[in-house]
Parts: structure tokens; C-alpha cells; sequence
């Protein structure tokens, strides 16, 4: 657990929960069984890079998958990649699987499909493997600033980072 992604939430009185894990887990599949939810209700937070550089936290749900095609008309019109690990890691201080997108005020423009804001109650990272955050889901789109747009592809998923 990062407090980076527990303090703007206390700080901003958004009513949430930390919910420990038992094991450290970074998979939508893993992070749903150790919360006792439903894997709809996980947030992922990917990162990607617009080719002007900026930073673009796309949330989706933990059983959908991400079509970046869909996200560049909303920033830049030209093709985005998702932001290589190690960068995550080393630049930015990022867990990789265990991203929360609250880390990412400021850092980043950050877009969350509609499809988020189905469960009432959703659970986003911690900033760690060992826990999570449960809150609103229009308190999250409202909290971190969420452009909401169709972002998902209408494949079905596979088990994937949260």
C-alpha cells in the first residue's frame, strides 16, 4: 500500500476502504479473488504515452480490454503506446500491476471507459500488491478528473495486469 494513493482520498474526505490481501497479487483475475469481488468491479490503470509525450492513464474493467485505437481521437490523432515497465518503475516509482490511478493526479490525463461506472462499487490499487481501495465509482470519475469515453475493445478478454 502507497500512502501517495490513500492520503488524497482521506485528505479529500472520499469515502473508502482499504481492502488487504492475504498474497501479493498484480492480475485482475488474482486481485479479485483476494478482495471477494467480482473481476467487473476491478479497475485496471494502463499507461500509455501520446506521441507528444504525454502521459495517459486509461481505466477499464478488470474483464475488458483496452483498444488504444479508440483512445487516440481523444488526445493527439496519432498512435499511442502503452509505456514500457521498466519507465513505470524506474521513472516514475510505479508497481506495475498494482498501479492506482489516484498516483496519477497530475501526472497524467486520465480517461476511464463508461462501462467502469456500471458497478457502483469498484476496486482500484493501492499503489502496492497487497491491498486495495474500494470506493464509488462516480466517486473515482469525479475524484481523479476522469474524461469518460469508449476505450474498450468488444473482444473478449484475457487475463491481463490490474
Amino acid at each position: 500500500m502507497d500512502e501517495t494513493a490513500i492520503a488524497p482520498l482521506r485528505d479529500a474526505r472520499v469515502p473508502f476502504v482499504v481492502k488487504p490481501h492475504d498474497d501479493e497479487a498484480y492480475t485482475s483475475e488474482e486481485v479479485a479473488k483476494e478482495r471477494g469481488v467480482r473481476i467487473s468491479q476491478i479497475v485496471k490503470c494502463m499507461i500509455a504515452r501520446s506521441a507528444d509525450g504525454e502521459l495517459v492513464a486509461l481505466l477499464i474493467p478488470g474483464d475488458k480490454r483496452l483498444k488504444l485505437k479508440k483512445v487516440r481521437k481523444f488526445v493527439d490523432g496519432s498512435p499511442l503506446a502503452l509505456v514500457d515497465p521498466a519507465e513505470l518503475e524506474n521513472d516514475h516509482g510505479l508497481v506495475v500491476g498494482a498501479i492506482s490511478p489516484v498516483q496519477l493526479l497530475g501526472k497524467a490525463r486520465i480517461f476511464m471507459d463508461p462501462t467502469v461506472l456500471d458497478e457502483r462499487l469498484v476496486d482500484i490499487s493501492s499503489g502496492g500488491p497487497r491491498a486495495g481501495i474500494e470506493l464509488a465509482s462516480r466517486d473515482l470519475r469525479e475524484f481523479v478528473g476522469a474524461q469518460v469515453e469508449d476505450i474498450v475493445s468488444t473482444r473478449s478478454q484475457e487475463p491481463s495486469a490490474a
